[in-house]
């Protein structure tokens, strides 16, 4: 068994179940258009490995490690989709069948780093993440500050970008915002709707509407 089906098992069960429930086998073997037969096979694998609670008759559920494997592979699904629509302009049904292909080789590392870079929605799967954002904290979601609301002379690294228009996070993208540089707010003005920034020894420009975009951990 490859690792990709496994992986397909345990999260069509959290989808079927998000993790609470039991599901019957045939409903399982429908969902994934496959033979009960083939179900019934990989469930065994699966409970060997301490990913499923399997009894015969009785249908099948995720344990907690099972949980946590599936709730990941869930999130970097999501942040592929997320990828291909809103920064290779991919359509929706494309996206989901291409991030479903990738997201058994995305290492998790990288899907943080993409995640914060695009500032993917979050969800109930954060909670699994190896690394979590300053977006997300254990007594809920907090959002750190938009450059747009900082003063001159304060200094941050780029937490994530937010953004409803995809065409603003690629353009932020390529002038260099990305998770983990560090900035300095030379200049911000409401008025002029100009926001002034020096970031790896360059300065740049940008309209205040993107600014408010880029979400900063700022530094003492």
């Amino acid at each position: 068994m490859t690792t990709g089906n496994r992986e397909d098992y345990l999260i069509s069960i959290l989808r079927l179940t998000e993790g609470e429930n039991n599901t019957k086998t045939t409903e399982l073997a429908a969902f994934m258009k496959v033979s009960p037969a083939s179900v019934t096979e990989m469930l065994k694998v699966l409970s060997n490995e301490g990913l499923v609670e399997y009894e015969r008759y009785h249908g099948v559920k995720l344990t907690e490690e099972g949980l946590a494997y599936a709730r990941i592979i869930r999130k970097k699904h999501h942040v592929l989709e997320n990828f291909l629509m809103n920064v290779l302009n991919q359509d929706s049904e494309t996206a989901h069948k291409e991030a479903h292909i990738l997201e058994h080789a995305l290492s998790e590392e990288s899907a943080i780093k993409i995640c914060q870079m695009l500032g993917t929605q979050i969800d109930s799967d954060c909670q699994v993440c190896s690394a979590p954002c300053r977006a997300m904290s254990s007594d809920g979601m907090h959002i750190t500050a938009s450059l747009s609301d900082l003063n001159p002379g304060d200094r941050g690294i780029v937490s994530h970008l937010k953004s409803s228009d995809s065409d603003v996070v690629k353009k932020l993208i390529l002038m260099g915002f990305v998770p983990g540089r560090e900035l300095t707010l030379e200049s911000n003005s409401q008025e002029d709707r100009m926001t002034v920034v020096r970031i790896d020894g360059s300065v740049l420009v940008l309209d205040t509407g993107f600014a408010s975009s880029v979400y900063i951990d700022t530094i003492e």
